[in-house]
């Protein structure tokens, strides 16, 4: 077995049993969890937006500790929306006042929008009534991402020929794209149908294909988009965490992307 495949593994093994302790433990450990990680993917960001501007660090911080309060306490998405809207008034009242660039403003704003939204959405399927529902809907993301990331690497490694974003990412290709969709979409069919009567879900089987081919795409455009962000701030990873594979935000770009449709999912067809 490669070295880089071990390493690979290894690295994933924390990562995999903090995620097998939030689906079991879930309640307030798994909302708490959620948060913790939520200020660190800010952190990160924050550093990252450091390489070109001067982030009011201190609105940021402030916007991802309060994020989950505001969740839970003031009105689910209607308190996100109130906690940004109030953290982009004091950046504009900082920036009339202190004289400071508009860059520094909008690059403290970009963490609250990505990936402090993004982790809202996330906040929302925690928070959802039925634990249960929360459990399958947090097995399906994860499992969407690990199957699709997994599928997508090793198709690109077997048939890879075609790049898929050269400038952003040299080493993906349309091959493996096309494996990490079609795979992506099958898991997400066979953890929908296998798991779904053992979590008290009752959907009609067909909806988990629309729902996992569009999580599957979602995910490979979070990577990408994630990507492209470090070249423009000229980063290798957006942390050290995870060692050699980054932080958090380089291991949850892709659950980050698609926690939005996640939600929605609950929110339109499940609820």
């Amino acid at each position: 077995m490669p070295n880089a495949l071990i390493e690979r593994i290894l690295i994933s093994i924390p990562a995999l049993a903090l995620l097998v302790s939030c689906i079991g433990l879930h309640g307030l450990y798994v909302k708490i969890v959620t948060a913790l990680v939520g200020v660190l993917c800010v952190h990160e960001m924050m550093n990252a937006a450091s390489t070109v501007a001067r982030p009011m660090r201190a609105v940021g911080y402030g916007f991802a500790v309060l994020l989950y309060p505001a969740y839970e306490y003031v009105g689910g998405q209607t308190g996100v929306a109130i906690l940004l809207t109030l953290c982009v008034m004091v950046v504009f009242t900082v920036l009339v006042f202190s004289g400071r660039s508009a860059v520094d403003g909008l690059l403290t704003m970009l963490p609250m929008m990505y990936p402090g939204l993004f982790l809202g959405s996330m906040l929302g399927i925690m928070c959802t009534p039925d634990p249960q529902s929360s459990r399958f809907l947090l097995i399906i993301m994860f499992g969407s991402t690990i199957i699709t990331d997994s599928f997508a690497y090793y198709g690109g490694l077997l048939f890879g020929r075609h790049k898929l974003a050269e400038p952003i990412s040299p080493m993906k290709t349309v091959e493996g794209a096309v494996c990490g969709t079609v795979f992506g979409t099958a898991g997400v069919v066979v953890l929908g149908v296998l798991l779904q009567p053992h979590f008290g879900m009752q959907l009609p089987i067909w909806w988990y294909l629309p729902l996992g081919f569009v999580l599957s795409v979602l995910a490979q455009v979070g990577d990408l988009a994630a990507s492209s962000m470090k070249r423009w701030f000229g980063i290798k990873d957006f942390g050290r965490i995870m060692g050699p594979h980054g932080g958090a935000m380089d291991r949850l770009d892709s659950v980050l992307f698609i926690a939005p449709a996640i939600f929605a999912f609950y929110m339109i067809i499940v609820a």
